[in-house]
């Protein structure tokens, strides 16, 4: 029998009846394969017998979850991401400060889905009703890594040969020296970030068992700084509870400003780690992202010049 190389691609689209499967056509940028999967609901039934080996269980096969992680790269054009955004609960508003482009952020209540393909050679996996959370990472010296973990309601698959489009390339996002992030305003000397939206995605099992909704999400951010002579570590921020505000921006290799992420109000979550890194001490430092005036807890922008 003929193989079938380990080759997927990703279609996504935003569904007009949420948890509605619509044909997919936009095709995603992706890094590695996604494997295709459907978890169902099982309940064991405990048949106690006076023979062993009587247990059994029952596999409720009328909603099945795929969960799957897309693993791309952040590039300066927004058109890769849009719909994967939308299904973040990420609300689009233009703006006009300090560039024109586009502010992104939570909204708790965004009814928006998505269907999704995965495409194989010789088969697709349709899922409905699909929501996603994201996190970015990324260090000095290197480009800016994106991952949405997105859950779908599983519909099926199509057994015959299939054809994908390739995705133009685009310029990668790198952090390409310090300096690009700052504290309260004052540039840090960072090494290492990671900002994960952190969202609970549920399925309506009630009521449209294809259509899924993000429950509640909570932002963190961990920074790994080097430790500054004399300065502080962050054991007195934990202990006071102070807050910050955290600002990382992003630019191309023109010096123009295209990515900006900015939290707020970031407090200490946990104990501040040390760790040594190429001989000299670097300090590990997680936040919560927290809001303080309804979906305020990040914001994520997009500018064009």
């Amino acid at each position: 029998m003929a193989r079938v190389l380990a080759k997927a691609g990703v279609r996504v689209a935003v569904e007009t009846v949420a948890g509605t499967y619509q044909l997919p056509s936009e095709v995603l940028k992706i890094e590695s394969a996604v494997m295709p999967n459907a978890e169902m609901d099982t309940v064991d039934i405990p048949n106690f017998s006076f023979f062993g080996g009587m247990q059994d269980a029952v596999v409720i096969a009328d909603w099945a979850v795929g969960k799957l992680d897309i693993t791309t790269s952040l590039y300066k054009g927004l058109s890769y991401y849009e719909t994967l955004f939308a299904i973040c609960n990420l609300k689009k508003t233009a703006v006009t400060t300090p560039y024109d482009g586009f502010a992104f952020t939570p909204e708790t209540h965004a009814t928006k889905t998505a269907s999704i393909d995965i495409v194989m050679p010789d088969r697709k996996f349709k899922y409905q009703g699909a929501k996603s959370s994201f996190k970015m990472s990324g260090k000095v010296g290197d480009k800016i890594s994106l991952t949405f973990s997105l859950q779908g309601s599983y519909v099926g698959q199509d057994v015959a040969a299939q054809t994908i489009t390739d995705v133009a390339g685009d310029e990668l996002m790198l952090i390409r020296r310090i300096g690009g992030m700052s504290i309260n305003g004052v540039e840090i000397n960072m090494s290492e970030f990671e900002f994960d939206m952190g969202s609970t995605i549920n399925q309506e099992k009630f009521t449209n068992v294809g259509e899924f909704h993000l429950s509640d999400y909570a932002p963190k951010l961990t920074l790994k700084t080097r430790l500054e002579s004399a300065g502080s570590d962050g054991f007195d921020e934990l202990a006071s509870g102070v807050s910050m505000e955290f600002v990382c921006d992003l630019k191309d290799t023109e010096g123009d400003l295209i990515w900006r992420l900015s939290i707020p109000k970031a407090k200490i979550s946990k104990q501040p780690d040390y760790e040594d890194s190429d001989g000299i001490f670097v300090i590990s430092r997680e936040y919560n992202a927290v809001s303080t005036n309804g979906d305020d807890n990040f914001t994520l922008y997009h500018f064009t010049h």
